[in-house]
């Protein structure tokens, strides 16, 4: 049961290490994203022993770069496809229940612009959706008149538009979820590890039987063994089939999706926004509240054929997202505004029109196969489904493995085991304590849910780590500390990055605050320093034409006396 084994502390990802050389494992998981996080917590509470490898840090790829919106499925009735509309919106529902702190109810505006195929899709599409979703807990669409359109969105006149809808669905924090995900399978005692590298298996039997792993930190190489392995590498699948030289089938067909993430005050919604494509893939894009004062303006999908590992915003992505942007809301939003950008990759399945066929046409479903030598590999599906694809996955491992078991994560609370109204009023009496605003213990409460209460209890003993960690934004200097310590953070990158959201909503990205100073007290400066100046580097690259992190003088220093020293990123 949860609780069996320690919290997770700071000496952890260590202990874990040990006991993936030393122990033998029913079922290892290799990719730390949101399905193989649901696959080792699906399996580890039907009583399996788990183990899960990262080669970099929880949700780093996919899992921590999609467009943070726990969708109901309405996109795909465009394409007729009832039923993943239905299971997408049951899913959607069941997680809201399951983790209420970090799955919000989300209003969105949908304005038509032309009669025709808009006009059709939200009288029909929306009143369709309504049935197929049902009641589970989300507002029905409505007609929204002149005043709800200068409410949501005050810049767009509403003799422009032929009409306008209002409908419901829900969004999240993609990489804490993954994070609060994992610590639950934890608690049913999953052996989990990040920055550990599977580079082989060994299938000396003529069955895959152990994973070679390297650990990314030290060096250090160990072989993990279980019965039944499980590929939830999403767009690196074939990469770590091909360590048993099998392909994945049908192949992978990535699919780029980038978002810009633009300040409030440059684009003023009172709720999100459906943005209709007035270019070349005929995909909706939205404009929906972000982080503080931000709007998070995505998503694009086009092909991508580049380096998996260097997905990059590009000149046409923002003149895309931005003439989307300006032309619907009667904006006039520059590139120099933009405050940060991400691009990411969807794990698509290839369908059957060949390389010319769009990427917003592939379906969004899943796929389980099996190799020759046994490996499991789920691919395909999106972070919404991420439950039903494991328990998918927990099911036919159990088959191969001949053991009984139905998936309990229907009823498993993620991070929250206590009415969320009554905890917040718990942490926000505790902050007020403290000093420390009410927005803060809001913010503390819909990022740990349950924990809150102990990060403000660390805020609270040190003044340095009650104190923003960039002014005007909710983060303070308690969950740089927290990150490291009790959520397996290794560097700067995995606090500024996914444990926080500080790179998203900071335009320098959270290198010019205290985050690094206090990260580097506890792995010191040196390591630091380092990590800083190639994190610049790397969110140059990545963010392309716009929001590149400006070089910042960041003071980082470990205990030692001393050992202070000046960071110029980017340089």
């Amino acid at each position: 049961m949860i609780g069996a084994v320690p919290e997770i502390g700071p000496d952890t990802r260590g202990e874990n290490l040990e006991r993936l050389e030393r122990e033998a494992f029913d079922v290892c998981v290799v990719g730390g994203g949101i399905t193989g996080a649901g696959v080792a917590l699906d399996a580890a509470s039907r009583g399996l022993k788990v183990a899960l490898v990262e080669r970099g840090d929880f949700a780093s790829g996919t899992s921590s770069r999609s467009s943070k919106m726990v969708h109901g499925g309405l996109r795909y009735l465009a394409n007729y496809d009832f039923k993943l509309t239905w299971e997408a919106s049951r899913e959607r529902d069941l997680l809201r229940r399951l983790a209420p702190h970090l799955v919000r109810p989300l209003r969105f505006l949908f304005p038509a612009y032309k009669k025709g195929i808009q006009t059709r899709f939200a009288t029909i599409g929306l009143t369709i959706y309504d049935l197929v979703a049902g009641r589970r807990g989300f507002g029905r669409h409505h007609r929204a008149s002149d005043d709800d359109i200068r409410r949501y969105a005050p810049s767009l006149d509403p003799g422009r538009v032929v009409g306008a809808w209002t409908y419901w669905d829900a969004a999240t924090d993609d990489a804490r979820l993954v994070f609060e995900v994992l610590r639950t399978a934890h608690g049913f005692g999953a052996v989990i590890a990040n920055h550990a590298r599977v580079h082989g298996f060994d299938t000396s039997g003529g069955a895959v039987s152990a994973a070679f792993v390297s650990d990314e930190q030290t060096g250090r190489e160990l072989t993990v063994r279980a019965r039944c392995f499980v590929n939830a590498t999403g767009v690196w699948a074939d990469e770590v089939g091909r360590f048993e030289a099998h392909s994945v089938a049908p192949p992978i067909r990535p699919a780029k999706g980038i978002h810009l993430i633009l300040p409030s005050s440059a684009v003023p919604i009172g709720s999100s926004v459906v943005l209709p494509s007035i270019a070349r893939d005929r995909r909706s894009l939205f404009a929906v509240p972000g982080w503080g004062d931000t709007v998070v303006l995505g998503t694009t999908d086009t092909t991508y054929d580049g380096p998996l590992d260097a997905p990059a915003v590009d000149d046409d992505d923002v003149r895309y997202a931005l003439g989307s942007l300006n032309w619907s809301l009667g904006l006039d939003v520059q590139p120099s505004d933009v405050v940060s950008a991400w691009a990411g990759l969807r794990p698509l399945l290839a369908g059957a029109g060949g390389p010319d066929e769009r990427t917003a046409d592939l379906s969004r479903t899943q796929h389980l196969s099996v190799s020759p030598g046994g490996l499991v590999t789920i691919t395909g599906g999106k972070l919404t489904t991420y439950r039903r694809m494991a328990a998918d996955t927990v099911d036919l491992v159990c088959s191969r493995l001949g053991v009984a078991g139905r998936s309990r994560t229907k009823r498993l609370a993620i991070g929250l085991t206590r009415p969320l109204p009554g905890l917040l009023e718990e942490t926000t009496a505790a902050a007020e304590r403290a000093a420390i605003p009410p927005g803060v213990a809001r913010h503390l409460v819909e990022t740990y849910g349950d924990r809150a209460p102990a990060v403000l209890e660390l805020a609270a003993s040190d003044p340095d780590l009650a104190a923003p960690l960039v002014p005007g934004l909710p983060w303070i200097g308690a969950q740089a500390v927290w990150a490291v310590e009790r959520e397996m953070a290794v560097g700067l990158s995995d606090v500024l990055e996914r444990r926080t959201r500080l790179s998203l909503a900071d335009r320098n990205a959270g290198l010019g605050s205290a985050a690094p100073r206090l990260v580097a007290g506890r792995i010191g400066a040196g390591a630091v320093s380092t990590e800083a100046v190639a994190l610049a580097e790397r969110l140059a690259a990545e963010r392309g034409p716009v929001a590149r992190p400006e070089p910042v003088q960041a003071t980082v220093s470990d205990a030692s006396p001393g050992s202070a020293r000046v960071v110029h990123p980017g340089a």
